[in-house]
């Protein structure tokens, strides 16, 4: 039987075959359809195939991914899938607390970039206030990519949530805190997920979400809920392709007196000129130089 990942629980797998929920065991040695990935391990939105022996099912072979969201294991040098299968990602960061940092959405964006995922910034408690984010979002829209100011709490941006989660496969992430429980629970209440709170001590989020599950929507598509992220490191990224990565670099980087310009530190950047001059951003700019030494010290 074919089937998909909806959850992880050590060496049981919970998959959906059909209309039904089966928990079943994985062989140790998967055949991996199309050839092994980067990361040859079950996750959230696999397409499997199931065998069933008796009353018991294992799963015994893996689809080809249509996508998979990759980042740099936290403390390794492995490759860790956050799901698979997804159509978009919706980044949600708060507007005032935990404290937005424009650095860690530019990371998801440029995996998101690197997997051909669909991204989407999502700005949730702005009944908070949005004065710490109103200076840099503009940098954002002007490269192109969609921003969202939403409320939980409130309702407001919720109608636009729903209408672009149905019909698709939409992974949720962000660091923890951000209100990413609060909204699936607001965009569908049967969800029922425990939300979490801020530490008073270090105005960072708590975790709630303990591990990634895919969920169905009552209209149509499916969510995946994720752990808070406080890092993302970049996996296997081609200096090359990290330009393509940033619109907005990518637009200027035209006009600079050399080819194959790092923007770093040849004369006459235009990219650097940007910079000083104020056309681009200088947190985009540092979030370019900061991924590309990260990449260039492991080519």
């Amino acid at each position: 039987m074919e089937g998909t990942v909806i959850a992880m629980h050590g060496a049981l797998v919970r998959v959906q075959v059909g209309d039904e929920t089966r928990v079943v065991a994985s062989r140790r040695r998967l055949s991996w359809e199309g050839g092994a990935p980067a990361a040859p391990r079950l996750v959230v939105g696999d397409a499997v195939v199931v065998e069933m022996r008796r009353d018991q099912g294992v799963v015994v072979a893996v689809q080809p991914r249509r996508t998979s969201l990759l980042r740099r294991a936290p403390g390794s040098g492995r490759a860790q899938v956050l799901a698979a299968n997804v159509d978009q990602a919706l980044l949600v960061f708060a507007a005032r607390q935990p404290e937005p940092k424009p650095g860690l959405l530019d990371r998801f964006l440029v995996a998101c970039h690197v997997a051909g995922i669909e991204a989407v910034i999502a700005i949730n408690k702005i009944d908070q206030g949005i004065d710490q984010v109103e200076q840099w979002l503009p940098a954002y829209r002007r490269a192109g990519h969609t921003v969202l100011l939403m409320s939980a709490r409130t309702g407001r941006g919720l109608g636009e949530i729903k209408r672009r989660l149905a019909g698709r496969t939409t992974l949720f992430c962000g660091p923890s805190g951000s209100g990413k429980s609060s909204l699936l629970n607001t965009a569908y209440p049967g969800f029922r997920l425990k939300v979490g709170t801020i530490s008073e001590a270090t105005g960072k989020g708590r975790h709630v979400t303990s591990r990634a599950e895919l969920m169905p929507l009552p209209y149509g598509g499916f969510v995946v809920d994720t752990p808070g992220l406080k890092e993302f490191g970049v996996w296997d990224l081609d200096p090359s392709e990290l330009e393509r990565a940033f619109p907005d670099i990518r637009e200027l980087a035209g006009s600079c007196r050399f080819a194959g310009c790092s923007h770093v530190h040849e004369p006459g950047c235009e990219v650097r000129q940007a910079v000083e001059d104020g056309a681009l951003a200088a947190s985009r700019y540092r979030s370019y130089a900061s991924i590309l030494d990260e990449t260039s010290g492991r080519t």
